[in-house]
């Protein structure tokens, strides 16, 4: 590549981090690094560990996409731990309880979590109710693959890793593959 492609490139990236940045309600606390544009909207509290870098500029999509991060109302949170890698396309919603991620947790391109349904199942209730919510924490070095979905009250056990695809809901223990659709414990790891 060019010396003028890549200081193209460079201001590109660059400006649109700045452009997110800027048009985020949200501001986040932390020291982290935005490869990708990051997206922060809500009322609630956003705190992001130190050596966290969002994004992945040799991915699909990276210059299009961008990750948000939208604790709804002022008791929703999102936490992210210290030295996370997470990719493009990266959603978390808080509505409920938060969303807590660990230290060294690794996350795939296209992935949401949500701690809310957001609406009830009931139709007479869809409008107006009040939506089911739960914590979502995912403990350290957890490695959470492409296009996974993690629903409202999930725990994810430290080590473990979750399938690419998966649809995951429910408590997993530590050092487990996690996969399918609705997600269960394929296999222990180590040994």
């Amino acid at each position: 590549m060019s010396l003028c492609a890549r200081i193209i490139r460079k201001l590109v990236r660059t400006s649109r981090v700045c452009f997110y940045k800027s048009i985020s309600t949200a501001k986040p606390k932390g020291k982290f690094r935005s490869i990708a544009p990051v997206l922060c909207e809500g009322k609630g509290d956003i705190v992001v560990g130190e050596g966290t870098s969002f994004g992945f500029i040799e991915d699909a999509d990276f210059w299009t996409s961008y990750v948000f991060l939208n604790p709804r109302n002022r008791e929703s949170s999102i936490t992210i731990g210290k030295g996370c890698q997470i990719c493009n396309r990266f959603s978390a919603v808080s509505e409920g309880e938060g969303i807590e991620i660990g230290d060294n947790v690794l996350v795939g391109s296209s992935v949401t979590i949500l701690d809310s349904d957001f609406h009830e199942i009931d139709p007479e209730k869809r409008i107006g109710g009040t939506p089911k919510t739960g914590k979502v924490v995912i403990e350290d070095n957890v490695w959470i693959g492409d296009r996974v979905t993690i629903l409202k009250g999930t725990v994810i056990g430290k080590n473990s890793v979750v399938a690419a695809g998966a649809v995951v809901s429910g408590e997993f223990p530590a050092n487990v593959v996690i996969g399918g659709v609705p997600a269960k414990v394929i296999r222990e790891i180590g040994g």
